[in-house]
Formats: C-alpha cells, structure tokens, sequence
C-alpha cells in the first residue's frame, strides 16, 4: 500500500493536458484557453462618452453656449464644435474632436438651443480616453485563463469568434459485479440496483463531461476486457468494483489483459483502501471499490485531479483547515477520510467548523449523502476530541 498523498501525486503526474481545439466563443466558458490573444485595436476605440450630457470645451465653463448638434452611440466622430458651443452626446458616443470633458444633464440648465454650464468642469471628465482600457497589441488573455462570460465578453470586443482551448477529457465508465442490476428494475433475490454508475455520471456532469460511456459487465475476465476495448477512445475510464481480493475480483487481472501498466494497487486511507491506478498510452484507469461511499471518495480525491489537470486547470485538491465540533475515531494504520458538514463559523480562528458524518461502513451512503467535504484525520489509537483542527477538502459542488 502507498501514502494517499503519494497516490495523489501519481495520478497528477501521469495525467497530461489534452491537445487543444478551436470551439466556437460562446462554447469555450468553462475551458482553460490554449492560446494568447492581443488586441486588434485600442480599447475604447476612441474617446468615449461615460454619461449623457454634452461635450464641452475647459474654456466655456460658467458660460452659456448654444448646442451645435447631437451624436449617439454608434454615431460616426464629428469635427470641433466652435468656440461657444456643445454637443450633446450618449453614452458610449464618440466625443468630437477638441472637447475635453462630458458634463452630465442634470449638471447642466438648458433652455431651448442654449446651455448653461457649470464653473467648475475638470479635464477628461467622464471620458473613457481612447486606449485607456487596452492598447492595440496588447496581451488580454494568455494561455492557461479561464474562460468565463466575461472573458468571452473580452474577446468579443477584439473580434475573435473562435478560439482554441484546452478540452475536458472524454470518460467511460464500466460499473461491474454480476450483482448488480439496472437502477430501473426490480432486482431479483440476491441482486442489488447499480448506484455506483448513476453517481459516477452524475459526478462526470458535475465536473462538465457531458456524455460519459456508460456500461455494465459482470464477474468475468473476457466480459470486463470486452467493456475496456469498447472504451478504448475515452481519456479516463473508471471501473467500479471487483478489485480488491475477492476470487471474483477480477478487474486487475482485466487491466493487464488489456494492456495497461498498473501504476499502483491499494493506498493507506479508509475508505478505497483497494483503488487501482493503472495507464496505457496517454489513458488513465481507475479501479474504484464497489462500495458507493468508498467509490464517492477516490472519485472526489483523485479521479477530479485527473480530470482537472487533463484539462489544465490547476492540479492538486483543495484543502482547508477547520475545528471538529463532535469527536472523531481515526483508524489505527490508515489515513482516515470521513465525509463531514462543513460550515463558516466566524468565532473560530479557522473560520471553519467541521461536523462528521460517520456512517456503518463504506458502503452507507444514507447517513452521509449531506455531506460537503471530507475531512481527514492522520492514523491513531486514540479518539479526536470536539475542537481539535484537522485539514478538510470540499467535495466539487460546494
């Protein structure tokens, strides 16, 4: 058995960023962008109007003037109002050439064709200079961002309509056991109904793999084989159950037959003692253990690394620290790792509290389904007591 954390690094350093693809804008929020884009031209284009108003000169302050023209937005530049005259203007209108602030209407009296303007105007006020955001050529967005609405919004602005990003990894998913029967069905006596494969999609989706292969293969060498080969073209693939010790845990024995290198077998933390990291080529394998809360973990703990850094966001998992509000047994030999509620509690130094969900076994999901972090407690004999500090990690939809 090896360290979680030695496990953890593994599969982050066996876990390579996909080739990037050109996908449409609108499509890439989500993605890490695989490209860097400059600007084709400054940002304002020109100098920009900020409010409605009118477009002044310094010199005319305190003074009556006569409004010469309107420009809105979208309006093409016009030349120099003269000495004694505005313009009234919208936001986002280009301010003609030679005036040099943007007084507001409500700043301002006007009656008829004339305006009266304040005393007091200050240079380039309300006025986007032209530029001032963004020059032309500049950098905006370099490889490795993340593409959110707003950095679309951002590339919109320099015209792009496409642009290469870094994909999510395709996955499948082999749930395997000859006891497992479909969750729609009434399972025969000595069946029960397939959770682990429903979870595991749903978690897919959650961390934004749309169409994840789903199959199901019972307790023999050849069938477990023919579901990899049918998965051969997906980046992960994920098998749940049948690889601990049982004489019908043949899923190790499966990953060799296909031709995959075993990269390590079992790890030192409860639940998943039995997880399997295997690869062959650029696809990474997981044998998950069959019991949901045990699967649910390594799923959460290494399985999202993986994902996460094949499609370059940044590797590892989150950690925090937080106060145990109810004691906790860890377990003797083992890393323990124990699905808690977590909470902001600001009359804690951590600013977390930490309430465990300790359930039978790892395969009780009932009385942990609430839960929104795992919590990890070091091995020991002895009992944590309530107030202790241990480190925790979100679970992805927190």
């Amino acid at each position: 058995m090896i360290d979680p954390a030695e496990a953890l690094d593994l599969v982050i350093e066996n876990a390579a960023a996909r080739e990037p693809r050109v996908v449409a804008l609108e499509e890439s929020v989500g993605f890490r962008l695989a490209e860097e884009v400059g600007a084709d031209r400054p940002q304002p284009p020109f100098d920009r109007a900020m409010m409605d108003g009118y477009a002044v000169r310094l010199a005319d302050a305190g003074q009556t003037v006569t409004v010469a023209g309107e420009i809105a937005a979208g309006a093409a530049p016009v030349g120099a109002p003269a000495r004694g005259s505005c313009v009234e203007i919208m936001t986002g209108a280009p301010c003609p050439a030679g005036t040099e602030a943007v007084v507001p209407k409500e700043a301002a009296s006007r009656s008829g064709s004339r305006v009266v303007l304040p005393s007091r105007i200050a240079l380039g006020q309300h006025i986007a200079p032209a530029g001032s955001e963004c020059g032309a050529g500049q950098p905006v967005l370099k490889p490795g961002d993340l593409m959110t609405p707003l950095a679309v919004a951002v590339l919109a602005s320099f015209g792009k309509v496409r642009v290469r990003v870094t994909p999510r990894p395709t996955l499948g998913i082999i749930a395997t056991g000859a006891e497992l029967a479909p969750p729609e069905s009434e399972p025969p006596p000595g069946q029960i109904r397939d959770s682990n494969g429903p979870m595991l999609r749903a978690m897919a989706f959650e961390l934004g793999i749309e169409r994840p292969l789903v199959l199901r293969a019972d307790d023999r060498l050849k069938a477990i084989v023919d579901a990899l080969e049918r998965v051969a073209e997906c980046d992960v693939v994920l098998l749940s159950g049948g690889v601990s010790v049982g004489n019908h845990d043949l899923v190790p024995d499966a990953v060799l037959a296909y031709g995959a290198r075993v990269i390590f077998h079992k790890a030192r933390q409860k639940p998943g003692k039995p997880l399997l990291f295997a690869a062959r080529e650029r696809q990474l394998l997981f044998g998950l253990p069959g019991n949901p809360l045990a699967c649910h973990f390594c799923f959460c703990r290494y399985v999202q690394a993986a994902v996460r850094r094949m499609g370059a966001h940044p590797a590892g998992i989150v950690t925090r620290q937080g106060r145990l509000v109810a004691s906790l047994c860890p377990d003797r030999g083992r890393s323990r790792f124990v699905p808690a509620m977590v909470s902001l509690d600001p009359s804690v130094p951590e600013g977390w509290s930490i309430r465990p969900l300790p359930g039978a076994s790892s395969a009780d999901v009932f009385r942990s389904h609430q839960a929104n972090a795992y919590v990890a407690a070091p091995p020991g004999t002895g009992e944590i007591p309530a107030g202790h500090v241990l480190p925790f990690s979100p679970i992805a939809h927190v």
